[in-house]
């Protein structure tokens, strides 16, 4: 393969890994994200109006942005919980 071939096909490459990326998290965010944000902030409010008012102000008018703090919060805590986990294995 020439150069120009191999970079030709080294820019391709590093196309569709883009693309794949932009569409992986769109579709993980459209999937996941957005139905936990919807559930977290109807169960949390349970008016559809402060949710709304909640959603509009904190989450910039987004069920992903509020789904991704939930995801994040959650894995925190389970982070937290592994390390105390380990560290009580370890003292006892």
């Amino acid at each position: 393969m020439s150069v120009a071939g191999f970079q030709a096909h080294s820019r391709m490459e590093e196309l569709f890994t883009v693309l794949f990326e932009v569409l992986m998290e769109g579709i993980f965010s459209t999937i996941v994200l957005a139905p936990v944000g919807f559930v977290y902030l109807y169960l949390r409010h349970r008016s559809r109006m402060q949710a709304r008012r909640v959603l509009i102000k904190e989450y910039e008018s987004s069920y992903a942005n509020a789904g991704l703090v939930v995801v994040w919060k959650v894995v925190a805590a389970v982070g937290i919980l592994l390390v105390l986990a380990l560290l009580l294995t370890v003292v006892l």
